[in-house]
């Protein structure tokens, strides 16, 4: 026996073929997501990873049929792969519900009972099978910082966030899974002791008496209100004024709260008035404080307290990202309930696709290689 080595030339279009195919198996996922805000809507872009925003925009909340026209008119051109949705609520988070995909029982002039889902799905032609997931805007945030943390290695378990500004909203997630139930977490609405000499009543959404609703007493209109300023005076004021010692107080006994009924191993606070810095160790000292050594465990009766109550990693992103984690999770979701078995490893639409292109241009090229050099120099 003896080789024969003969040079052939691929055909153009043959190597247009491999190189479209090898493209599509390599091409990042493209992650679409959307942040339903009280102020503002913010979508977006990330390709691959959540946190690798590729592409942003902002739009004012006005009316649902306005404000969901500008997203849609600015995901039409895009390409995704799927879409995460969070937003202010109440919403309606059962899927078995007529209201699925709802803002419900607002106080928000022109969103009590509107419809987010639908529209975009419409709007943007999308099938009904279509990855498309839905959650609340600080459930979402804290699954984003919960993944982050899986993702630096660490140990984490359960998860809490906590977003204070023009209102105050706490997100839950334990096991992977953003916590759900009757409805979903309005931890903004808990009750929390009276801060001593604090004589501040604020505008409470339960209006109940002799109820101190944590989101009326530390909200940024509640911190101003006690300053005698505006909201967008907070900024200036010293880091010595009181009405930050005010502020931890009413922030720690929800601390205390989460720590006693949940035990979250991370409490994240993030929003616009967690930008003055001082307010961490001051709550920190007062979660002690109140919790007076009960919960002997050293992440609380110690300096490691630091690493339970911390702000955002993802800072005013926080809410974006979170809704582009749930995008990514709803695609992992539905990858995972039709992938199948081959071998003892898991094998997803796609990744069956591309090796049957593979193959399928394996094979053709093959073909075309045997043919040309069968034929006579």
């Amino acid at each position: 026996f003896h080789r024969v080595t003969r040079r052939v030339q691929v055909p153009r279009w043959l190597l247009c073929v491999l190189r479209v195919v090898t493209q599509a198996m390599v091409a990042p996922t493209r992650i679409a997501a959307v942040e339903a805000g009280g102020t503002s809507w913010v979508v977006a872009i990330a390709e691959g990873d959540p946190t690798n925003i590729v592409e942003r925009a902002d739009f004012p909340t006005t009316t649902p049929e306005e404000t969901l026209g500008h997203v849609v008119a600015w995901l039409k051109d895009k390409t995704f792969d799927c879409l995460g949705v969070a937003s202010f609520g109440p919403i309606d988070l059962h899927t078995s519900s007529p209201k699925f995909g709802f803002i419900t029982t607002t106080p928000k002039p022109f969103w009590t009972n509107a419809d987010i889902l639908g529209p975009l799905r419409k709007g943007l032609g999308l099938p009904e099978d279509y990855p498309i997931g839905f959650e609340t805007d600080v459930n979402a945030p804290a699954m984003a910082e919960y993944s982050s943390a899986l993702d630096q290695g660490q140990a984490m378990e359960s998860c809490a966030y906590v977003t204070v500004g023009t209102g105050v909203g706490i997100g839950l997630v334990f096991g992977g899974h953003p916590v759900h139930g009757l409805l979903h977490g309005e931890g903004g609405h808990i009750s929390v002791p009276q801060y001593p000499g604090d004589t501040w009543e604020g505008k409470k959404t339960l209006n109940c008496p002799g109820w101190f609703e944590l989101e009326s007493m530390v909200n940024s209109a509640a911190l101003a209100g006690r300053a005698g300023c505006e909201i967008p005076a907070l900024k200036d004021l010293p880091d010595e004024h009181p009405v930050w010692d005010t502020a931890a107080h009413y922030l720690a006994a929800m601390c205390a709260n989460l720590i006693l009924t949940a035990s979250p191993q991370k409490i994240v606070l993030s929003g616009g008035v967690m930008l003055r810095s001082i307010l961490f160790p001051k709550i920190r000292a007062k979660t002690q404080e109140y919790l007076n050594n009960y919960i002997d465990v050293p992440e609380v009766t110690t300096d490691l307290i630091e690493k339970v109550i911390v702000p955002s990693e993802h800072g005013n992103r926080a809410g974006i990202v979170g809704a582009l984690y749930i995008s990514r999770g709803t695609l992992s979701a539905k990858k995972s309930s039709s992938s199948v078995q081959v071998l003892g490893h898991t094998l997803c639409p796609g990744a069956i696709s591309g090796i049957l292109a593979v193959l399928g241009v394996g094979a053709l090229l093959g073909a075309t290689v045997v043919g040309m050099a069968a034929r006579k120099p």
